[in-house]
């Protein structure tokens, strides 16, 4: 089932005797709806099951074409963090993730499965999900609840609601990020692809506080390789982080300078930050995606970009390292 999935809302207290009272009062004298018998619900409930087996195969190996078909046209899906998004269009740009390495690939686990069905063709599917991103990185737990239909004798995908039920093992407060004050420069880059180019565009970050240290500020320059520099400038990349007081979490907020913005909600997990980011390219494709920092806590940071199904992600699958540029040394004569 689908990646990160719904938190369970507390019921509504309702007065159930007077509500069946009314209902029963308002049936009298209907006709009895058609139930399903026994043997053909349970056959429905195993389609559904298969289904759903078929959809998290398919989003582990970036099968785009076998995930759009398991959609009804207009399903869509609302992410943990409210982002409502079409289906179809969320997963058709995961062909990236087909040409990755098995290595480079999320794992997906899905426990705790409960099929219901609310008419003889629709049925809510429940459960939780597990998230084992590539690297080592501790895995994210979600819930999801997916509503099932039936078309023309197959079960597709009407809606997805999805929610992440684990808090993040250490809280983390935005002076846990001072570590990215500095220069840093990319050293090492291999996109999933590999045919990728042997000589990856020149990446530089730079990142200060603000004067109140109330945010920090990221300036990334990406230079294209060889010819192709002459040819287009610099992508210039500013990023905010900071705290926010409504979510009380940390956030950030990026644009580029080719019209492109994105925010995302950062957490610690074990030794890794996390960046859960949405964002906006220049032609109004939406993105989404799992960015994550792994410092060695002296002057070397690991990133992995790992594209989700919820958002079309048309940048490479990403594996990088940088290592923060020596300071300048100060020059002239000393003070006697």
């Amino acid at each position: 089932m689908p990646l990160r999935l719904p938190r369970t809302v507390r019921s509504l207290a309702t007065s159930v005797a007077v509500c069946l009272g009314i209902a029963g009062a308002s049936r009298l004298d209907a006709a009895p709806e058609p139930v399903a018998s026994t043997a053909a619900r349970a056959d429905d409930e195993q389609a559904i099951r298969n289904a759903s087996r078929d959809y998290k195969q398919a989003l582990e190996r970036g099968d785009a074409k076998a995930l759009a078909a398991l959609w009804t046209q207009d399903g869509d899906i609302v992410d943990d963090a409210g982002r409502v998004l079409v289906g179809r269009d969320a997963v058709v740009a995961l062909e990236p993730l087909a040409d990755a390495k098995d290595s480079a690939r999320p794992a997906i686990r899905i426990h705790d499965t409960r099929v219901r069905f609310v008419a003889d063709d629709v049925a809510i599917e429940d459960g939780t999900v597990e998230v084992v991103p590539p690297g080592g990185v501790a895995p994210l737990h979600g819930q999801f609840s997916a509503t099932w239909v039936k078309r023309e004798g197959r079960w597709k995908l009407a809606a997805v609601r999805e929610a992440r039920i684990d808090a993040p093992s250490g809280r983390g407060t935005l002076a846990d990020l001072d570590w990215m004050v500095g220069d840093w420069v990319a050293i090492d880059e291999h996109a999933a692809d590999p045919a990728a180019t042997a000589h990856p565009p020149v990446i530089r970050v730079s990142a200060r506080w603000n004067p109140t240290k109330t945010f920090l500020l990221r300036e990334t320059t990406i230079t294209p390789p060889g010819a192709a520099a002459d040819a287009a400038p610099p992508l210039q990349i500013t990023q905010r982080i900071g705290w926010d007081p409504l979510s009380r979490s940390i956030r950030s907020w990026v644009f580029s300078s080719d019209g492109g913005h994105g925010e995302a909600t950062w957490s610690r997990d074990d030794g890794s930050w996390v960046a859960r980011t949405s964002a906006v390219l220049p032609d109004g494709t939406q993105t989404s995606s799992l960015n994550i920092y792994t410092y060695d806590g002296k002057d070397r940071c690991t990133w992995r970009s790992i594209p989700t199904h919820v958002g079309a992600e048309h940048t490479p699958h990403i594996n990088m390292t940088l290592v923060r540029a020596p300071r300048p040394q100060p020059t002239g004569g000393t003070d006697r």
